[in-house]
């Protein structure tokens, strides 16, 4: 107890702000210590890391097939499309061959055709020349065998 002339309040004041600064001073210490992690919150955190890491692993590999599949399911529809575009233009092409083939055919069979007839005028026009030159030279050999025999 304090004495009577003792002014407890001087003394209490000053220990009192020593406790306070105690206090905060543990107050900070124990929001230190628990600020920092411990060896078990360590080694939880990488097991939860490492964990996390293989899910998304893991995941990214799913993906990786699903891509796989999906490109190699297009693939085979891009090469089934593919093999029915050439069946359908080799089929076009052979029919325009076929169509090109008869309309040559047909060309041809008229081409000689308008050929044969224009060799037949032409013989013909050549007959008519010849007959025209026959009496033509029969004619000029008669004027000579007459000048010769009844002029002479």
């Amino acid at each position: 107890m304090h004495g009577a002339n003792e002014h407890p309040r001087v003394e209490d004041s000053a220990r009192s702000s020593y406790d306070v600064r105690i206090a905060a001073l543990e107050t900070d210490v124990a929001v230190i210590r628990n600020s920092f992690a411990t060896k078990d919150d360590i080694t939880a955190l990488r097991a939860e890391m490492n964990a996390s890491h293989e899910r998304i692993l893991a995941l990214i590999y799913e993906f990786k097939l699903e891509v796989q599949t999906n490109s190699a399911k297009q693939r085979e529809e891009f090469y089934a499309a593919l093999a029915r575009q050439r069946e359908e233009f080799n089929a076009a092409l052979a029919k325009q061959r076929e169509e090109l083939n008869a309309a040559l055919a047909k060309q041809r069979e008229d081409l000689h055709t308008a050929l044969a007839d224009t060799k037949m005028d032409l013989h013909r026009a050549l007959m008519g020349h010849v007959w025209k030159l026959y009496g033509f030279a029969s004619l000029l050999l008669g004027g000579v065998y007459y000048i010769a025999r009844y002029v002479h």
